[in-house]
């Protein structure tokens, strides 16, 4: 079946970075891979008999917060239920979860698309509290379990079915990692399963159409497994269609590296899992000095901060995609800001050789090998033009490389002297000329590729002080004389 339309929903599972686990008062350490196993972990996580949980305030305050960076509606109260099913890894034979009265309902979220030339909104049908499982590990027929991930806090946030392609999932996905990472909500490392994504597909021939039955893809850690995997489950499912085949609501997993899904178990449903409120916990009243602390909250938005980038200040999606990287370096581009730089130097500075840097040493802005200080130096000689932009990349590779401050090394390399006169770089131009008879000829038989050997050389002559485009229509003329 071709051109069929495409239906997606997503469950959004963010471990939030809290100080401890969501009902008990054992660490919430993120990096769990580095930990002695079953290390923090007590009665209540590990599921002892007559061990009681009690909600964390902060989980709680986390979970309000994700609420007003996104606009949300909370009940008042919201209330915990039971999800009852037994794998090894839950040893209370159920999950503490919020089904029918969860804290954060209803509310729109909007994101860009094609290059951030398209604004959309999904609609959220609740962001729930909840405990994650323990983790477990196979070593050849061996189970073990590592209790100091039970009981950590999870917000899960549940879309409706708006979104009609594999990239506008990405993309969504993408603006909650960026809210959660830039408010300090969630580490939101899907590397490290502190994000992860289920995904719901669902195909229909006509918009008319009812949906047809849906097939959940279960716990996808990275933006690039999220398109594969909704992209393999529509083909298959328009397969399946097309040989009129049944598709069974189903449970699958994904395998990225093999690039299919495999069935995990019949879908089942809220009658299956018999949920029923959770009896040792109390309804959950939200107080007026929480409501209030969570108000007089600044918060981040990063769709406010692209759209501001977008429209005021006329970026391209190279600049955009470089400020919101990493938040640090919003945060230091924003400072600039402040300081009176004007929009576009700094962005094309950041893009140029500070981000070629980032990517290449895998380091923060805040971890250059210059500080803050030098950063700010080299700003303000690029703001007031006083050597040409050629000569300021010079000036930033060598403080990425020597650590030494722009203007030691624009007096190291005479940058600073004054500018060559059109007379003398016509001489240049000729030297560089005569010493070079054999690319001379390649130019004249055809290959004006080589103007490039030409230009590079003069620059070099001339320290870096003359116009390309100068010195170009300067050898142009020359090289015919």
């Amino acid at each position: 079946m071709a051109n069929s339309l495409v239906t997606v929903w997503l469950e959004i599972h963010l471990k939030l970075s809290t100080t401890t686990k969501i009902f008990c008062r054992c660490k919430n350490d993120q990096s769990l891979d580095n930990n002695e196993p079953n290390t923090n972990i007590c009665p209540v996580c590990t599921g002892q008999p007559w061990a009681l949980p009690q909600l964390s305030e902060e989980v709680v305050e986390k979970g309000m917060l994700i609420w007003k960076a996104l606009n949300c509606k909370w009940n008042n109260p919201s209330r915990f239920d039971r999800k009852s099913y037994f794998y090894p890894d839950l040893p209370m034979g159920y999950q503490i979860t919020q089904l029918y009265t969860p804290i954060n309902v209803n509310w729109e979220v909007p994101f860009f698309m094609d290059n951030y030339e398209k604004e959309r909104k999904v609609r959220i049908l609740d962001a729930h509290l909840e405990c994650d499982t323990a983790k477990a590990l196979h070593q050849w027929e061996t189970m073990y379990l590592d209790f100091n991930r039970a009981w950590t806090p999870l917000i899960e946030i549940v879309t409706w079915p708006d979104f009609c392609s594999s990239d506008e999932a990405v993309e969504f996905a993408k603006e909650i990692q960026r809210i959660a990472k830039w408010n300090d909500l969630s580490d939101a490392d899907m590397e490290k399963w502190q994000m992860r994504v289920d995904v719901n597909v669902s195909i229909r021939k006509n918009e008319s159409d009812p949906l047809w039955t849906r097939v959940e893809l279960k716990n996808i850690n990275s933006f690039s497994a999220i398109k594969r995997a909704i992209d393999a489950e529509v083909l298959r499912q328009e397969q399946a269609q097309a040989a009129w085949e049944e598709i069974l609501q189903q449970t699958r997993r994904w395998d990225d590296l093999k690039g299919q899904s495999f069935v995990m178990r019949s879908k089942e449903d809220a009658l299956d899992y018999r949920y029923f409120p959770e009896p040792d916990l109390p309804e959950l009243y939200l107080s007026d000095e929480l409501i209030e602390k969570v108000k007089a909250r600044s918060l981040t938005i990063p769709f406010d901060h692209i759209r501001k980038m977008k429209n005021e200040y006329g970026f391209n999606k190279e600049y955009i995609n470089t400020l919101i990287w990493d938040y640090t370096t919003l945060v230091f581009f924003n400072k600039l800001l402040e300081k009176g730089f004007e929009a576009k130097l700094i962005a094309k500075w950041i893009a140029w050789q500070i981000s070629a840097y980032m990517t290449a040493h895998f380091v923060p802005i805040t971890e250059l090998p210059v500080d803050e200080e030098q950063l700010i130096e080299f700003f303000e000689i690029a703001k007031e033009w006083k050597i040409i932009d050629n000569q300021m990349k010079i000036v930033m590779e060598e403080m990425l490389a020597t650590w030494a401050s722009a203007s030691d090394i624009i007096k190291e390399k005479w940058f600073d002297a004054p500018a060559i006169s059109a007379d003398d770089l016509r001489g240049v131009c000729k030297s560089v000329i005569a010493e070079n008879p054999a690319i001379v000829d390649q130019y004249k038989w055809g290959k004006t590729s080589t103007i490039g050997f030409f230009v590079w050389q003069v620059m070099k002559k001339t320290q870096w002080k003359a116009n390309p485009k100068e010195i170009t229509g300067i050898l142009t003329q020359e090289l015919w004389n």
